[in-house]
């Protein structure tokens, strides 16, 4: 008798629905393009930068979604995170310079 090796089935858990092709699968990732104001606006929102929402919304609006070099962007989340830290870090250089304006840091 020959030692085979049984193939073994993939698990697949039973609280994840299987993965389907289209834009059905792609909805609420960020892969909707241009997206949703509102959705935008939420996922601001939920960052807590509310305020930045519409400022993010309307350059790559006037932009059309595309980039520099005229290529469509194909995930508005990964523009939105990266929107975020930059503001994230503008606002620490600009308490910095504020700092060093007032003399806190001088001897």
């Amino acid at each position: 008798m020959e030692n085979r090796l049984k193939r073994k089935a993939r698990r697949v858990p039973l609280d994840k629905p299987a993965r389907r092709s289209g834009s059905v699968a792609r909805q609420g990732f960020g892969f909707e393009m241009p997206p949703d104001p509102e959705l935008v606006q939420i996922y601001f929102d939920q960052k807590g930068f509310a305020g930045q929402a519409p400022v993010f919304f309307k350059f790559y609006d006037d932009a059309n979604w595309r980039s520099p070099r005229g290529t469509l962007y194909r995930n508005w989340k990964t523009l939105a995170t990266d929107w975020i830290f930059n503001y994230q870090q503008d606002l620490k250089l600009q308490k910095r310079l504020r700092c060093n304006r007032s003399g806190f840091f001088s001897l």
